[in-house]
Protein backbone atom coordinates (compact mmCIF):
# COMPACT_ATOMS: atom_id res chain seq x y z
CA UNK A 1 0.00 0.00 0.00
CA UNK A 2 1.53 3.67 -0.97
CA UNK A 3 1.86 5.80 1.20
CA UNK A 4 -0.75 8.21 -0.01
CA UNK A 5 -3.52 5.85 0.69
CA UNK A 6 -2.70 4.82 3.50
CA UNK A 7 -2.51 8.84 4.96
CA UNK A 8 -5.94 8.59 2.87
CA UNK A 9 -7.10 5.93 5.89
CA UNK A 10 -5.71 7.39 8.69
CA UNK A 11 -6.38 10.69 8.46
CA UNK A 12 -10.19 12.63 7.50
CA UNK A 13 -10.11 12.63 3.47
CA UNK A 14 -11.67 16.50 3.90
CA UNK A 15 -9.03 17.52 5.88
CA UNK A 16 -6.92 16.17 3.65
CA UNK A 17 -8.25 17.47 0.61
CA UNK A 18 -7.95 21.55 2.18
CA UNK A 19 -4.49 20.32 3.17
CA UNK A 20 -3.25 19.07 -0.75
CA UNK A 21 -5.00 22.72 -1.80
CA UNK A 22 -2.96 24.84 -0.39
CA UNK A 23 -0.28 22.74 -0.98
CA UNK A 24 -0.14 22.48 -4.43
CA UNK A 25 -0.37 26.37 -4.78
CA UNK A 26 1.48 27.44 -1.54
CA UNK A 27 1.61 31.12 -2.85
CA UNK A 28 -2.15 31.60 -3.81
CA UNK A 29 -4.42 33.01 -0.92
CA UNK A 30 -8.12 31.66 -1.09
CA UNK A 31 -11.10 32.62 0.36
CA UNK A 32 -13.52 30.51 2.52
CA UNK A 33 -16.01 29.87 -0.23
CA UNK A 34 -12.96 29.28 -3.13
CA UNK A 35 -11.59 26.52 -0.67
CA UNK A 36 -14.93 25.29 -0.38
CA UNK A 37 -15.88 25.09 -4.69
CA UNK A 38 -12.38 23.50 -5.23
CA UNK A 39 -12.31 20.90 -2.49
CA UNK A 40 -15.98 20.50 -2.63
CA UNK A 41 -16.36 20.27 1.36
CA UNK A 42 -19.40 22.06 2.35
CA UNK A 43 -18.44 25.79 3.75
CA UNK A 44 -19.68 24.94 7.64
CA UNK A 45 -16.82 21.93 7.20
CA UNK A 46 -14.11 24.05 5.40
CA UNK A 47 -14.89 26.90 8.20
CA UNK A 48 -14.00 24.27 10.74
CA UNK A 49 -10.69 22.86 8.82
CA UNK A 50 -9.43 26.06 8.09
CA UNK A 51 -9.94 27.31 11.80
CA UNK A 52 -8.31 24.48 13.06
CA UNK A 53 -5.23 24.69 10.32
CA UNK A 54 -4.83 28.37 11.67
CA UNK A 55 -4.61 27.04 14.73
CA UNK A 56 -2.13 24.61 14.06
CA UNK A 57 -0.30 27.28 12.24
CA UNK A 58 -0.33 25.14 9.45
CA UNK A 59 -1.95 27.66 6.83
CA UNK A 60 -2.09 31.60 8.02
CA UNK A 61 -5.02 34.05 8.38
CA UNK A 62 -4.37 37.17 6.36
CA UNK A 63 -7.18 40.01 7.11
CA UNK A 64 -8.03 42.83 4.77
CA UNK A 65 -10.87 45.44 6.04
CA UNK A 66 -13.29 42.49 6.74
CA UNK A 67 -12.60 39.88 4.45
CA UNK A 68 -10.25 36.80 5.47
CA UNK A 69 -8.22 35.12 3.33
CA UNK A 70 -5.98 32.19 3.88
CA UNK A 71 -2.39 31.21 2.64
CA UNK A 72 -0.09 28.19 3.10
CA UNK A 73 2.19 28.89 6.38
CA UNK A 74 5.99 28.06 5.11
CA UNK A 75 7.09 26.48 8.66
CA UNK A 76 8.71 23.82 9.62
CA UNK A 77 5.52 21.54 10.38
CA UNK A 78 4.57 22.14 6.91
CA UNK A 79 7.46 20.90 5.66
CA UNK A 80 7.08 17.90 7.53
CA UNK A 81 3.31 17.42 6.21
CA UNK A 82 4.27 18.57 2.77
CA UNK A 83 6.90 15.43 2.30
CA UNK A 84 3.97 13.26 3.16
CA UNK A 85 1.16 15.09 0.93
CA UNK A 86 3.12 16.10 -1.94
CA UNK A 87 1.32 13.84 -3.90
CA UNK A 88 3.58 14.53 -7.14
CA UNK A 89 7.06 13.57 -6.29
CA UNK A 90 4.97 10.32 -4.17
CA UNK A 91 3.49 9.41 -7.81
CA UNK A 92 6.85 9.77 -9.38
CA UNK A 93 8.04 7.74 -6.74
CA UNK A 94 5.41 4.58 -7.65
CA UNK A 95 6.58 5.22 -11.12
CA UNK A 96 9.75 5.08 -10.98
CA UNK A 97 9.48 1.74 -8.65
CA UNK A 98 7.57 -0.01 -11.44
CA UNK A 99 10.07 0.74 -14.25
CA UNK A 100 12.40 -0.31 -12.94
CA UNK A 101 11.31 -3.84 -13.06
CA UNK A 102 11.71 -3.85 -16.73
CA UNK A 103 14.11 -5.27 -17.93
CA UNK A 104 16.80 -3.25 -19.51
CA UNK A 105 16.74 -0.52 -17.13
CA UNK A 106 19.50 1.46 -16.88
CA UNK A 107 18.45 5.02 -15.11
CA UNK A 108 15.54 6.77 -14.82
CA UNK A 109 15.56 10.83 -15.30
CA UNK A 110 13.52 13.73 -14.74
CA UNK A 111 13.85 16.25 -17.71
CA UNK A 112 12.82 19.88 -16.80
CA UNK A 113 10.51 20.50 -13.96
CA UNK A 114 7.59 18.56 -13.02
CA UNK A 115 4.25 20.38 -12.61
CA UNK A 116 1.04 19.41 -10.69
CA UNK A 117 -0.29 17.15 -12.73
CA UNK A 118 2.74 16.26 -15.27
CA UNK A 119 6.28 14.96 -15.18
CA UNK A 120 8.51 14.72 -18.66
CA UNK A 121 10.88 11.22 -17.55
CA UNK A 122 13.69 9.85 -19.94
CA UNK A 123 14.08 6.18 -19.43
CA UNK A 124 18.20 4.95 -20.07
CA UNK A 125 18.45 1.55 -21.32
CA UNK A 126 19.11 -1.24 -23.44
CA UNK A 127 15.95 -2.88 -24.99
CA UNK A 128 13.47 -1.00 -23.12
CA UNK A 129 10.11 -2.65 -23.42
CA UNK A 130 7.88 0.59 -24.80
CA UNK A 131 4.84 -1.00 -24.54
CA UNK A 132 4.96 -1.96 -20.83
CA UNK A 133 6.63 2.22 -19.96
CA UNK A 134 2.70 2.80 -21.99
CA UNK A 135 1.08 1.00 -19.61
CA UNK A 136 2.81 2.04 -16.71
CA UNK A 137 2.05 5.65 -17.46
CA UNK A 138 -1.35 5.06 -18.57
CA UNK A 139 -2.22 3.50 -15.18
CA UNK A 140 -0.53 6.61 -13.21
CA UNK A 141 -2.70 8.90 -15.67
CA UNK A 142 -6.28 6.70 -14.72
CA UNK A 143 -5.28 6.12 -11.05
CA UNK A 144 -3.64 9.59 -9.69
CA UNK A 145 -4.57 12.33 -12.71
CA UNK A 146 -0.71 12.75 -13.08
CA UNK A 147 0.66 12.77 -16.52
CA UNK A 148 4.09 10.89 -16.67
CA UNK A 149 5.59 11.20 -20.21
CA UNK A 150 8.13 9.03 -20.72
CA UNK A 151 10.60 8.55 -23.06
CA UNK A 152 12.97 5.40 -23.67
CA UNK A 153 16.42 6.10 -24.84
CA UNK A 154 19.79 3.74 -25.40
CA UNK A 155 22.48 5.35 -23.44
CA UNK A 156 24.31 6.11 -27.03
CA UNK A 157 20.65 7.67 -28.29
CA UNK A 158 20.56 9.52 -24.85
CA UNK A 159 24.52 10.93 -25.85
CA UNK A 160 23.86 12.07 -28.76
CA UNK A 161 20.73 13.50 -28.19
CA UNK A 162 22.36 15.85 -25.09
CA UNK A 163 25.60 16.59 -27.31
CA UNK A 164 23.13 18.26 -30.20
CA UNK A 165 21.47 20.31 -26.88
CA UNK A 166 18.70 18.51 -27.14
CA UNK A 167 18.21 17.29 -23.34
CA UNK A 168 19.78 20.67 -22.24
CA UNK A 169 18.09 22.07 -19.09
CA UNK A 170 17.26 20.73 -15.63
CA UNK A 171 18.06 16.81 -14.77
CA UNK A 172 17.32 15.08 -12.17
CA UNK A 173 18.20 11.27 -12.01
CA UNK A 174 15.26 9.51 -10.13
CA UNK A 175 17.21 6.02 -10.22
CA UNK A 176 20.41 4.08 -10.93
CA UNK A 177 21.85 1.07 -11.52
Amino acid sequence: METIEILDQLFDKKILKVLKLFIVDKEKEFYLREIAKETRVSVATCFRIVNKLVELEVIKQIKIKKFKLYKFNDNDITKFLETFLKEEKQILNIFVKRVVQISGVESVMLHGKESRDKANVLIIGENIDSNELKRISAEIKEKYKFNVAALALTREQYQQMTAMGLYSGEKRILFRR
